[in-house]
Order: C-alpha cells, then sequence, then structure tokens
C-alpha cells in the first residue's frame, strides 16, 4: 500500500523508480499472500481473499490513475511557478470543463472542436512532457467539482485509494485479530 500511494504522490523525475518499487513491493506481496493461503488456519480464507482483492484493487487503482496525478501536479506546480504557458494551458482547462465539453481520449480519433485551444495551450507548456500532455488530454473534460462517476477523474480516483486503504487496513486488522486467536496470543 505505501508503494501504490508512493506512484501517487512521487515527482515525475521519480516515477521510474517508484514504478520499479512498487513491481518488487508488488511481487513480494504475491508471494507472501501465496505462502499465508497455504498456511492459514481454517476461517481466514474469507478475510485472506478480502484483503488480496483490496491490494490489487489498490494496485490497479495505483498503476492506471497515478500517471494522470502527476500530471496534473506538474501543471499545478508550473502554475504556482508563474509560467505563463502552464496559467494559459490551466485557464483553458477550466473553461472546457465549465463548457461541458465531450469526453475525448487522444488515443481514439480526432479531438472535437472544443479541445484545439486546450491542445495547443497544453503543447506551448515547454516543461511538459509529451505522455503528460497525453494524460492532462484525457482527463480535460471531466468536471471535478460535479463528478459523474467516480472513476472518471482523479479527485474520485483518490476517494476510492483512501476508501480502499481504509478496507484494507480493516481487513488487515482482522487477520492479525483472528491468527491471534487461532495462534492463542490474543492479548484480551
Amino acid at each position: 500500500m505505501e508503494a501504490t500511494e508512493h506512484l501517487f504522490t512521487s515527482s515525475q523525475s521519480r516515477a521510474e523508480a517508484e514504478r520499479a518499487e512498487f513491481e518488487r513491493s508488488h511481487h513480494t506481496f504475491r508471494l507472501i499472500y501465496a505462502e499465508a493461503e497455504l498456511a492459514a488456519p481454517p476461517g481466514l480464507e474469507d478475510v485472506l481473499r478480502d484483503m488480496n482483492r483490496v491490494v490489487m484493487g489498490a494496485c490497479q487503482a495505483g498503476k492506471t490513475r497515478a500517471p494522470t496525478e502527476r500530471a496534473l501536479r506538474a501543471l499545478e506546480e508550473l502554475t504556482q511557478e508563474g509560467d505563463p504557458a502552464a496559467v494559459r494551458a490551466k485557464e483553458c482547462l477550466i473553461r472546457l470543463r465549465a463548457a461541458e465539453a465531450p469526453l475525448w481520449n487522444p488515443r481514439r480519433g480526432s479531438p472535437p472542436p472544443e479541445y484545439a485551444e486546450v491542445i495547443e495551450a497544453l503543447y506551448a507548456v515547454p516543461r511538459l512532457d509529451r505522455s503528460q500532455v497525453r494524460l492532462l488530454l484525457e482527463n480535460a473534460a471531466v468536471p471535478h467539482e460535479f463528478e459523474r462517476s467516480p472513476h472518471d477523474n482523479v479527485r474520485g480516483a483518490r476517494q476510492e485509494w483512501a476508501q480502499r486503504r481504509n478496507t484494507y487496513r480493516d481487513a488487515r486488522r482482522e487477520l492479525i485479530a483472528a491468527a491471534r486467536e487461532a495462534m492463542s496470543t490474543d492479548e484480551s
């Protein structure tokens, strides 16, 4: 879970290192989970499955949503530094969302006409790389204030991730309590 969190919070320059650490942590978790499945006393199977489902869901969310989060943060940092191209790009994104433009994926088809100004503005920000621009365009028209679907935007992803993290913690506590009870090491 910590490795997943680092995917969201790392800077763009550390993204590859964090991704490699995430992959190592994910592999380690899978090995430990397999061992726990084999060694778990009766009654813990459901708790283990629930914990695995929550952790794997958080991992998937981290892999798919963290790059967009970093791209948004990079644009925000450039805006706070006063980069005029970044300020213009952010203003264009705000106008696009306010206009309730149709959602568009840069990987599929030509952009709707509403995107012309945003595309030009994002490509004019010299410190954003092409992958960041693509990610920003994928989420350009998604309204953050009035979420249509919590899975379609970063704020929803953060909320979903926090809920999964809390579910993971609850499942982990239940697993520890059940293990202590099974091994007669319960503190109560």
